[in-house]
């Protein structure tokens, strides 16, 4: 079934994650639609802006921690090399991109989304980011993205203290333009982006172009895919879980 929806209105796109039973969480198959998706985008030169959200209550829950446990060393390296990839090319995608969250955004799930040019949020949105109390770090080229956007230190807070991050804090830190109540995300992303349509399409395509040289650099996290696949390989058997003590019941994948 497909678990990622590309949808054209004239010079909009809007990319829908849909795999609702597990959060939106990326497993091969997904991984393998969106990879899709970002080819067919980047040879469509009739769209210009792409609005990227998640059907059901969640935006994404990034990978789907139950199929990875499942997976050898060799393929383990190879979802974190293609899954760091992903959101670099998300990122450097030469249409103007828009994520719109819905819902909760776990781990890698808000990396992807955060790799958009601009972004707004429900009020039910959160992010947290729960890989180091897995014992795996957090990939999906993360950490390039998250010190581009809020710093080094602060990211790094983040991750090793499993910080939940809720709406009204992500508009505080500007990483959302709005926040708005979830039945008025759809709209709200339509909104936003037939604002971008309203600018010419050259100015918007050179200011990302411009915006790419002090943006996230993706060099510095060239080992994520290495570092994923060893510490899935060396964790111990068993389940993806938090400690009972110190788990978000949202933050289950």
């Amino acid at each position: 079934m497909t678990s990622v929806h590309l949808q054209r209105a004239g010079r909009l796109a809007v990319v829908t994650l849909d795999r609702t039973a597990r959060r939106n969480s990326f497993d091969l198959a997904m991984l393998g639609q969106f990879e899709q998706v970002l080819h067919d985008l980047g040879r469509d030169d009739t769209v210009e802006v792409v609005l990227l959200t998640g059907a059901g209550t969640a935006f994404c829950a990034g990978t789907d921690l139950a199929e990875l446990a499942t997976l050898d060393a060799a393929t383990t390296m190879g979802v974190q090399r293609r899954t760091a990839e992903l959101v670099e090319r998300w990122y450097r995608l030469e249409q103007t991109t828009v994520t719109a969250f819905n819902g909760p955004a776990i781990g890698s799930g808000a990396i992807l989304g955060l790799a958009s040019d601009l972004r707004l949020a429900a009020d039910t949105c959160f992010f947290t980011f729960p890989e180091v109390a897995f014992g795996i770090p957090l990939t999906w080229g993360g950490m390039a993205i998250l010190a581009d956007l809020v710093g080094a230190d602060r990211a790094k807070r983040w991750l090793l203290l499993g910080e939940r991050i809720d709406a009204a804090r992500l508009h505080q830190l500007e990483l959302v333009t709005e926040v708005v109540p979830p039945d008025r995300v759809a709209d709200a992303g339509t909104e936003l982006a037939h604002r971008l349509l309203a600018v010419p399409a050259l100015g918007r395509s050179m200011t990302k172009r411009t915006a790419r040289l002090a943006g996230p650099r993706f060099d510095a996290v060239a080992t994520d895919s290495y570092l994923g696949a060893l510490s899935v390989a060396l964790r111990p058997a068993g389940p993806y879980r938090r400690p009972e003590a110190d788990r978000h019941p949202e933050a289950d994948r």
